[in-house]
């Protein structure tokens, strides 16, 4: 099978693709950059062309991925896109490096690396089988590994084809081969035996994947001792745990934290104008506590780190229902001329039963906008809400974005699909901008030369 984007990189959407990852039987994998968020992302791209029935089965593979988020050490699967005619899958780029890239280097792994990898895979494999869900033999390029041990995988879950455990431990055995140590080494003996099992069986009969899991551990386990030992009896494990040279780290320790201490008042204080008079107007002013900056497609915003409040959105009721009619035709300029109250879902019962701190819900996509639009904002985009959950901002259930994107399912949704955000801050496709349900909030963000 050729490449189906020979020549990168090469845009689809909001992605641009940079590196070709791995060829499969009707896709291919590739490594892209995502605009705005600035972040690397995995695509498996359907083959240019493909049959009717290959780009169903390949939406029902995709909604199958989308679940494999569940298994341990698997990345994140978002969603099915189609853009530039192509369909494709959009997963996480996991951390650390494949084992294609570091075979590709000529590099080989440690002894417990090593026995990580079959660890998870095992953990992996085995809860696939328990709950009868088809997991494909995995390539080096869809296996990664960090320095600390930390095991990823890229989905390995094939809709309708049944992959045997034979074919997935022999397929981690020809992965790991390239990368096994060159040199004698603690525990080596043992795990090229363990790789020889997943390769040809033991005596010509394969072992269960919790078997070869649990001889991994055991394997991590005993390298783990024998460290520790040999730690213990070194000089550099005596000097550290000398009695006197301990009372000494710890009275340095005490004093370094009475200095730092008096140090980050001072800076408190200083920056707060109280003794030097050195405040900064914008990172003290109110807005710039309530709100992040975010920069996107060359602009810049503020979006609000709170939903919108059910007392703020009461004070928005109260002034529109004492507009003049030629106030209220500028505010719903831009809105459809069905729109007949602004009252979100369940309006009463929400006043009557929640603190009215508490995010306003029930709200469609027209009365978030028509908030928005009174303060002179409008609602932030999928990305920039993304960017607020990476920076520690605690979203709702769903709030409404401005996004909008093209369709995977015209039938169901529409020709354009209109995201809500979910608190994981994954985009939620929702069929029309009058959904309305008591979970559906919405924050503003505002321009920054208005803020």
């Amino acid at each position: 099978m050729k490449s189906i984007f020979p020549e990168l990189p090469r845009q689809l959407g909001v992605y641009t693709l940079t590196r070709l990852i791995e060829l499969r039987k009707n896709t291919a994998l590739y490594e892209a950059r995502q605009t705005h968020v600035d972040r690397a992302v995995v695509l498996e791209v359907l083959t240019p062309g493909a049959a009717h029935k290959e780009e169903v089965t390949f939406l029902a593979q995709a909604r199958l991925r989308v679940a494999s988020s569940e298994l341990p050490h698997v990345a994140n699967v978002y969603e099915s896109l189609r853009a530039e005619g192509h369909w494709f899958l959009t997963q996480e780029l996991p951390l650390g490096r494949s084992l294609a890239e570091i075979a590709a280097a000529g590099e080989q792994l440690s002894v417990p690396l090593l026995c990580c990898i079959i660890s998870a895979a095992a953990e992996m494999y085995d809860l696939c089988s328990q709950v009868e869900l088809h997991a494909m033999p995995l390539a080096p390029s869809s296996i990664f590994i960090e320095d600390s041990g930390e095991v990823h995988f890229l989905s390995p879950l094939v809709e309708g084809t049944s992959h045997s455990a034979e074919e997935q431990m022999q397929a981690l055995a020809t992965a790991l081969s390239p990368v096994c140590p060159q040199h004698k080494s603690a525990g080596l003996g043992r795990t090229i035996t363990l790789i020889q099992w997943m390769a040809e069986g033991y005596e010509g009969t394969f072992l269960p994947w919790n078997t070869l899991g649990e001889t991994a551990s055991t394997i991590l386990q005993q390298l783990a001792e024998d460290a520790r030992i040999a730690l213990e009896s070194s000089l550099s494990y005596k000097i550290r745990h000398n009695p006197f040279l301990l009372k000494a780290r710890q009275f340095t320790r005490r004093w370094a934290f009475y200095i730092i201490t008096y140090a980050s008042i001072i800076i408190t204080l200083s920056c707060m104008g109280t003794l030097f008079g050195l405040a900064d107007p914008v990172h003290t002013s109110a807005k710039g506590a309530e709100s992040i900056l975010c920069h996107q497609g060359g602009e810049s915003e503020f979006v609000l780190r709170k939903p919108v409040s059910m007392a703020e959105y009461d004070d928005f009721i109260q002034t529109f229902d004492n507009m003049s009619d030629e106030e209220r035709d500028e505010l719903l300029d831009n809105l459809p001329g069905e729109i007949t109250t602004i009252e979100p879902a369940e309006w009463d019962s929400q006043w009557n039963n929640k603190s009215q701190k508490d995010p306003v819900t029930g709200v469609t996509y027209w009365q978030a906008l028509a908030y928005a639009n009174y303060h002179g904002g409008t609602l932030p985009s999928v990305n920039q809400l993304q960017a607020l959950k990476a920076a520690g901002v605690k979203l709702h259930k769903q709030e409404w974005t401005r996004s909008e994107q093209e369709s995977p399912e015209g039938i169901l949704y529409g020709d354009y699909t209109y995201l809500l955000i979910n608190s994981d801050g994954k985009p939620v496709p929702s069929a029309s901008r009058n959904y309305q349900r008591n979970d559906c909030s919405f924050r503003i963000c505002l321009p920054q030369e208005d803020n």
